[in-house]
């Protein structure tokens, strides 16, 4: 097994212990007889759930399903499992004290994967999907609009 694979499958198994570990945290949470509680630790344990399909790319009626959509496909893709990882985390900072801790833990994975996109691309994109949105805006300038005609001159 290449190290590309092994730091691919080690980036898998901590995002998908990450996930399980935050579903516990907002279940936790949302077990106080209180009406955000239960909506707000409902809601993340939810989101958490989906980002952990997402992540082990199983059970397969739940991976077809976000593909067939339009906003689930994004989950396949850094900017979309970013914002969700972001959102996530964010409420887990409103569920203390293991909220804090598994939202700076959240984070720190959301940046350890970004650190693996500059350092290993070839890793970065066995995780991840690329989009048409993240392909075109990946450019620093647009080439038609810069490039000048070249003629030959005698």
């Amino acid at each position: 097994m290449t190290s590309k694979h092994r730091l691919t499958r080690s980036f898998r198994t901590i995002s998908a212990l990450l996930y399980l570990a935050n579903i516990a945290v907002s279940i936790h949470f949302a077990w106080a007889p209180h009406y955000l509680h239960i909506l707000v630790g409902a809601t993340m344990a939810l989101a958490s759930a989906v980002m952990l399909c997402v992540a082990i790319e199983s059970p397969t009626a739940v991976i077809n399903y976000l593909e067939r959509s339009s906003v689930g496909i994004q989950l396949f893709t850094f900017r979309g499992r970013y914002m969700m990882d972001l959102f996530v985390s964010l409420y887990l900072f409103a569920m203390p004290p293991w909220g804090f801790i598994m939202g700076a833990l959240t984070l720190v994975l959301i940046f350890g994967i970004r650190f693996l996109g500059v350092k290993q691309p070839d890793a970065f994109n066995e995780i991840f999907r690329q989009s048409d949105i993240e392909s075109q805006s990946d450019s620093y300038t647009m080439e038609s609009e810069y490039d000048t005609p070249v003629t030959d001159r005698q």
